[in-house]
């Protein structure tokens, strides 16, 4: 499904967010399935320079990201 050009694409980059630089147009994201990441596991802990974040699947089966 193609998106209309005066729709906002969620998937591009805020460049009002801090630390997020503006992606060149020949880059495109890096995808990683979420299986791999869980590996089997309901929650993971990614570290993100000093802080630690909780990200858990939910019995339906959703994303909940929290610090």
């Amino acid at each position: 499904m193609q998106q209309s050009n005066d729709q906002p694409d969620d998937r591009k980059a805020d460049p009002s967010a801090p630390d997020c630089p503006t992606p060149s147009p020949e880059a495109s994201p890096l995808i990683i399935a979420s299986h791999d990441l869980f590996r089997g596991r309901v929650e993971i802990w990614i570290e993100h320079g000093e802080l630690m974040y909780r990200l858990r699947r939910t019995s339906a089966g959703k994303l909940y990201l929290c610090k």
